[in-house]
C-alpha cells in the first residue's frame, strides 16, 4: 500500500491555505476542517488552525472552532491561539505575531481567517489590514467560502470583485449547506458565476445535522466533504505530492 510522499520540511516553509467567509456563518469552520479532515484520512498531514478570533473579553466560548479542528484530527504540533475584542484593539505587534503563529507550522495547514473577506483584521494608525492582506503576508492562497443560499450571485458578484481589484491570489470558490432548505436556482447561478471569474468553483459540503462546529461534532464532515468538493487544487496548493 503506497504512502503519500510530503518533501522535508523546516519551519519556514510549510505550505498553507487561507479559508474566507462572504459573510457570517457561511460555514468556514466546517470547511476548514472539512479539507483538512479529508486529506488527513487520505494520508498527508494537514493541520487546521483558527490561531485567531475576535471575542468578548469576557466568553465562555473561548476556541471551541480549533477544539473542533483538534478532535477531528489531533494536532501534531501545537498551537497558540489568542484573541481580540475587536479589530480596533489588534496592535501591529498582534498583526506580526498572526504571521509568525502561522509561518512556524511544520506541517501543511489550512487556516481559518477572523470575520470575513473584506472584513478588518487590524484597524489601527490610519492602516487597514484584511484577509488579503493576510494572505500576500503569509503568501500563501486563499479559498472563498459561501452559504449555499438562494442570492450566491448577489452575495458573490462583490466578492470576487474585490477579490479581482486588490489582485489576491485565488484558487477557487466552494460552498457549505448550512441549513437543510432547497436552492432551485443554484446550479444555474453557478454556472453564471462559472462564465463569468477566472476563479473556479470547487464545490459543495453537503447539509448534515450530525454536524455541529458549536457542539463539536463532526458526524460525516470528511465523507460528503470528499463526495463534493474538488480536492485536486486544494492538494496543489499545500504542495501534496504523491509518490513518483
Amino acid at each position: 500500500m503506497w504512502e503519500p510522499r510530503q518533501p522535508d520540511r523546516n519551519l519556514l516553509d510549510a505550505r498553507g491555505l487561507l479559508v474566507v467567509g462572504t459573510h457570517p456563518k457561511c460555514g468556514k469552520s466546517v470547511a476548514c476542517a472539512g479539507l483538512a479532515g479529508v486529506l488527513n484520512d487520505l494520508g498527508f498531514t494537514v493541520q487546521a488552525i483558527k490561531p485567531f478570533s475576535f471575542q468578548p473579553e469576557v466568553t465562555i466560548r473561548d476556541g471551541y472552532e480549533q477544539t473542533f479542528f483538534d478532535r477531528l484530527n489531533p494536532p501534531k504540533q501545537p498551537l497558540e491561539l489568542f484573541a481580540k475584542s475587536s479589530p480596533w484593539k489588534v496592535t501591529a505587534g498582534d498583526w506580526q505575531h498572526l504571521q509568525e503563529v502561522c509561518r512556524k507550522r511544520v506541517y501543511p495547514y489550512i487556516l481559518e481567517a477572523p470575520g470575513s473577506l473584506a472584513s478588518p483584521i487590524r484597524f489601527a494608525d490610519l492602516e487597514l489590514n484584511d484577509a488579503v492582506d493576510l494572505s500576500k503576508a503569509l503568501e500563501i492562497p486563499l479559498v472563498l467560502v459561501t452559504a449555499k443560499i438562494p442570492d450566491v450571485i448577489g452575495t458573490m458578484a462583490p466578492m470576487l470583485s474585490y477579490l479581482w481589484s486588490r489582485d489576491a491570489k485565488a484558487i477557487g470558490w466552494m460552498a457549505v449547506e448550512t441549513q437543510p432548505a432547497r436552492v432551485p436556482e443554484w446550479e444555474e447561478d453557478v454556472l453564471f458565476l462559472r462564465g463569468h471569474t477566472d476563479i473556479p468553483y470547487l464545490g459543495e459540503i453537503a447539509y448534515s445535522p450530525s454536524i455541529s462546529v458549536e457542539a463539536l461534532q463532526q458526524g460525516n464532515l470528511c465523507r460528503i466533504t470528499e463526495l463534493g468538493v474538488d480536492l485536486l487544487p486544494i492538494q496543489q496548493a499545500l504542495n501534496l505530492l504523491v509518490p513518483y
